[in-house]
């Protein structure tokens, strides 16, 4: 995937949007996303980055379910970096799954009480597609986790896409 949004997909972001949440499962482009909108000036806050620094990057070798354990402890982190990006004014986009409605409307509530409208952004992908993105991994740093094939059929089954009322922006 590129790590540049292409013009088509640049112009379904509003261009005064403060928050940007990202949505997708594993491998469908929301680092290449968040990047891209890094170089625009956007602070980007990611689940992945925080588990690392707080965990180190051996956490990936713990047991699945464990590893489920340390992401669910990083939403903390992740909602205070929220908040103080936008007490302090900044643009930001939040590169994590929010594979879950009940995350994603936490996350809106949080941005709503700075009086700032998140922009979701949906990053579809098929199982064949997250495969193939995900099948070059290597494991080298908080951008490049390595996803079994069992995990990535988990989060497919476990992934609750954006619904008509969430508005979300779908990137493809």
């Amino acid at each position: 995937m590129s790590t540049r949004l292409t013009p088509t997909q640049h112009s379904k972001i509003p261009s005064g949007a403060r928050v940007i949440l990202l949505c997708g499962i594993s491998g469908s482009g929301k680092t290449c996303v968040a990047h891209s909108l890094e170089a625009e000036g956007f602070r980007r806050i990611a689940s992945d980055r925080l588990a690392w620094e707080r965990y180190g990057g051996d956490f990936t070798s713990q047991p699945w379910e464990r590893q489920q354990e340390l992401f669910a402890a990083v939403r903390s982190d992740i909602d205070a970096e929220i908040a103080r990006s936008l007490e302090a004014g900044e643009r930001i986009v939040v590169d994590a799954t929010n594979c879950k409605r009940a995350r994603r409307d936490a996350l809106r509530r949080l941005c709503r009480s700075f009086d700032v409208e998140p922009v979701l952004v949906f990053l579809p992908g098929t199982y064949d597609i997250l495969s193939r993105r995900l099948s070059g991994r290597q494991g080298l740093g908080p951008d490049d986790i390595i996803i079994t094939d069992s995990q990535l059929r988990g989060f497919l089954e476990g992934f609750e896409p954006p619904t008509p009322d969430e508005n979300a922006i779908e990137i493809l």
